[in-house]
């Protein structure tokens, strides 16, 4: 795995963003889609300051493993969010 430098302040500030919007969508889901989404996002409060291996490209593949097997349900699509903050 391809570990990818630090993000920003800025782009921190911006995943905070995403995992708040998350955390508003578990609220409306339940079962294995809230597991799924909840998998996503677990980790990267700790690794955006370098704990484990920060990886752009395994952060947004788990974004899009969520994205697609629960594409016909989705309230947010956080693979376009993260494209913006680290580009694609």
């Amino acid at each position: 795995m391809k570990s990818s430098a630090l993000p920003t302040e800025a782009q921190r500030e911006k995943i905070c963003d995403l995992i708040a919007s998350a955390f508003i969508e578990l609220r409306y889901l339940d079962g294995e889609q809230a597991h799924d989404l909840a998998y996503a996002f677990h980790n990267l409060p700790k690794e955006i300051y370098g704990w484990g291996t920060w990886s752009v490209d395994v952060t947004r593949g788990r974004l899009s493993y969520y994205q697609t097997k629960h594409s016909e349900n989705l309230g947010f699509n956080y693979v376009k969010a993260f494209d913006l903050i680290f580009g694609d």
